[in-house]
């Protein structure tokens, strides 16, 4: 079984600086930075190995983007793999992305997910800086399955404006065919399965949405009205009784990031609008883009495609499996105790390199956060590990199948308008949960 082994090539990197090395021209591109790390050793939780690269030792980018080689000839050799075989995808995928810094780390996210099955959608948040713009657009230049959508807007981290973000990657990506499932990202999440794995997640998943649902505190906004027709939510109300228009949303809670299937998105898109139901929210003071798909999915009265049900939020208090993102929350943890790195920004964990082994294990299809600036070793290692699975065989943590399709949002979403249907709001992820972390 191969582990993340470093095989170095002589083929010399097609770039017009030595900042960056190849293990074989236009596939795996790595910084000199990180070019001498051993990911199988770190893969295998070799600890005394591990403690090189962490502390006042961690491998931080070095800030030389300057000198990338942002030809359209060197990007395809950095993203497209030509020396290898992709496999057609069961089902095609859109990452979804709001973006505002950090060029070369989603330039690595594009190259681990890229497929011409897939598409790529950003949105710039208007603050950015010249450089980044130019380069991000670039990119869309120069690869036909990647979008930079023309409009900006100001986007903070207290969530405004971030919804329209999303949902705008939502109206323009409708217009493209062959893909089935919509994931909703931020700027700095990492892909942590292949291509092919989380083709085969969303098959196992076969249409059923992947949405966190939590319960809502404290935010909502009681000088807005929040029925169906103040928020003018359906375009063609002539469909609906006044009974159903006077509902009223019950408002929960989730992450941003999340998986939508096609359905849901066109559903989104061409049902209802959602715009009234976003500019509310976006009147908020702090956590403004954490209601919208959360509270849609959970209403199961409006019929979005492949949602669930509050039902075990209000009676049992469960939260159900979610694995399109995972993050470790560490709140009033000032000093990173229960981080696997010893550091938090903003409630999160960031993760660094000794997080590779969790990365690996666990089922989520991304990981919430790295910051290049912190620990740049654990993006490169993570690239690595799955470059190693998509075009090299290796198998150290083969998708557990059965999880995915006894979901308890999976389930419902196949039984729940059989007659004899239960729902049973056990989450399967305590398996996971419980593991211990930090390894």
């Amino acid at each position: 079984m191969l582990l993340c082994t470093m095989v170095i090539f002589s083929m010399a990197p097609r770039m017009s600086t030595s900042f960056w090395s190849a293990k074989e021209t236009n596939i795996l591109w790595r910084r000199r930075e990180t070019e001498h790390l051993d990911c199988g050793r770190i893969l295998r939780n070799d600890k005394e190995y591990i403690n090189n690269f962490i502390g006042d030792k961690r491998i931080s980018i070095v800030r030389n983007i300057d000198y990338m080689d942002m030809s359209c000839s060197s990007i395809q050799n950095r993203i497209i793999p030509f020396n290898y075989h992709l496999r057609p995808l069961k089902v095609g995928v859109v990452f979804a992305r709001v973006v505002y810094k950090d060029y070369e780390f989603l330039e690595k996210q594009v190259q681990v997910s890229y497929h011409p099955q897939n598409n790529f959608c950003f949105f710039v948040d208007s603050k950015s800086d010249a450089d980044f713009k130019w380069r991000i657009r670039r990119l869309a230049r120069c690869l036909p399955n990647v979008h930079v959508l023309d409009e900006e807007l100001p986007i903070d981290s207290a969530g405004h404006n971030m919804n329209l973000a999303h949902y705008k990657c939502m109206e323009r990506m409708v217009k493209y065919p062959n893909w089935g499932y919509f994931i909703l990202m931020q700027n700095h999440d990492v892909i942590g399965k292949t291509v092919y794995e989380i083709s085969r997640i969303f098959e196992l998943l076969d249409g059923a949405n992947d949405i966190d649902i939590d319960k809502e505190f404290g935010r909502i906004e009681e000088r807005f009205d929040w029925d169906l027709k103040t928020l003018r939510l359906f375009r063609d109300e002539s469909l609906y009784t006044p009974e159903f228009l006077n509902k009223t949303l019950r408002i929960s809670k989730g992450s941003v990031q999340g998986s939508l299937s096609r359905e849901a998105v066109e559903w989104m898109v061409k049902t209802v609008n959602p715009r009234v139901y976003l500019d509310q929210w976006n009147e908020g003071v702090y956590g403004v883009d954490e209601q919208w798909i959360s509270t849609f999915q959970a209403n199961d009265f409006l019929g979005m495609p492949g949602h669930f049900t509050d039902k075990c939020l209000n009676e049992t208090g469960n939260k159900t499996d979610f694995i399109s993102r995972w993050s470790k929350w560490s709140w009033a943890d000032e000093i990173g105790e229960k981080c696997g790195s010893k550091f938090v920004r903003h409630g999160v964990c960031i993760m660094g390199i000794e997080e590779l082994p969790v990365i690996a294990q666990m089922p989520n299809i991304m990981f919430n956060k790295m910051m290049p600036s912190f620990d740049y070793a654990i993006v490169d290692c993570t690239a690595e590990l799955i470059f190693n699975r998509t075009f090299l065989g290796q198998d150290d943590h083969p998708l557990e199948e059965d999880y995915y399709l006894n979901m308890v949002n999976v389930i419902y979403h196949k039984h729940h308008m059989e007659s004899d249907y239960e729902l049973n709001c056990t989450p399967g992820y305590e398996i996971w949960r419980n593991r211990k972390y930090p390894l």
